[in-house]
């Protein structure tokens, strides 16, 4: 099995069940911190913990981030990483499928559908009987 495999191995499993436990807990935690008052943490001996308000700040803060991650970011990064109109990458690439011959009467294999064709369709004018 190769290193950079995805596949399950025991190491991982381990790694997986503990990063499981580990959130779960500082989840606990957190609501922990969040709800219960602070006369009440401190009558337990915790006496120092961050005010309420960053109970509220930092999950408003993440979903912030992540909604400008997803409507900026990653749509900018994607326009970046696409070739220009001029570029033989938009018309054809090394994992481009050729047509090939299908049996009569049964479904026709997937295949990319050739330029010439497209522009063809798309822009080749029909003639039109004028009478």
């Amino acid at each position: 099995m190769s290193e950079n495999s995805p596949a399950p191995t025991p190491t991982r499993s381990v790694y997986g069940f503990v990063m499981y436990i580990a959130s779960y807990t500082l989840f606990f935690i957190y609501l922990i911190w969040a709800y219960i008052p602070d006369p009440w943490l401190h009558s337990l001996g915790l006496t120092y913990w961050p005010q309420k308000y960053w109970a509220v700040a930092i999950p408003v803060f993440v979903c912030c981030c992540l909604a400008i991650f997803a409507l900026l970011i990653y749509p900018g990064v994607s326009l970046m990483m696409t070739p220009d109109l001029s570029s033989i990458q938009t018309i054809t690439d090394e994992y481009a499928r050729n047509p090939k011959p299908a049996v009569k009467g049964s479904i026709p294999p997937i295949y990319d559908i050739p330029i010439s064709e497209v522009c063809h369709k798309l822009y080749l004018k029909k003639k039109s009987s004028v009478k």
